[in-house]
């Protein structure tokens, strides 16, 4: 080899050591500034999410959660980042479901409305069911009311039952956040078959 491709050589290898070093003097940099940014980033994340929170609870009418006390550092900053982006996550999931729970009946607030008045209605008819019975064997149809009052009884209880129901709804059904306003969903067709269903049991005791 030549003196000349000697130096040639010399010289792809200072340039080959300068480029490293820069390349590794600009990753330091980036690593540097990617941590700055994420911080920043997680703290602003972190304030929205505070904020919404106070705001859904003071809307909702309910006292705030309560806040924790910040863990002791573990050192490296890339595991604080991690654990702080874990933990937001964690917030912002809750709070999303915080909101659609709001929204929501606060009594069964994962049932549909047909399901939840159903059970309402069911509820009622049930206990319908039993005043039908006990009047059935207790008051006779030659007695003082008669057939007709008898039977006057016996319509009145599903009557008195879908009403019940109805009236129920009408506060187990009304979300925490909603307009006043708005109609609520009362199945009003599923509570008369539900409870007007009791006739059949009234009807077969009363001619049985």
């Amino acid at each position: 080899m030549s003196a000349f491709d000697d130096y040639i050589a010399q010289l792809r290898r200072l340039d080959d050591a300068r480029r490293t070093a820069d390349e590794a003097a600009a990753a330091t940099a980036t690593v540097a500034e990617t941590l700055g940014q994420r911080t920043q980033r997680l703290t602003e994340q972190a304030n929205a999410t505070r904020t919404a929170v106070d705001e859904l609870a003071r809307t909702a009418r309910t006292a705030p959660p309560q806040r924790t006390v910040a863990p002791a550092p573990l050192g490296d900053p890339h595991a604080e980042l991690a654990a702080a982006e874990t933990d937001l996550h964690t917030a912002t999931t809750e709070l999303e479901e915080a909101r659609f729970l709001a929204h929501r009946p606060p009594w069964l607030p994962r049932w549909r409305a047909d399901e939840r008045n159903g059970l309402v209605y069911g509820a009622f008819a049930l206990a319908c069911v039993l005043v039908q019975l006990v009047v059935l064997r207790t008051v006779r149809a030659d007695g003082p009311l008669g057939v007709f009052g008898l039977a006057a009884i016996l319509i009145a209880a599903p009557l008195a039952a879908f009403c019940a129901g109805w009236l129920t709804i009408g506060v187990a059904s009304r979300p925490r956040i909603g307009d006043e306003q708005a109609k609520l969903e009362r199945n009003f067709r599923l509570g008369l078959v539900v409870c007007g269903s009791t006739l059949l049991v009234a009807c077969f005791g009363f001619f049985s």
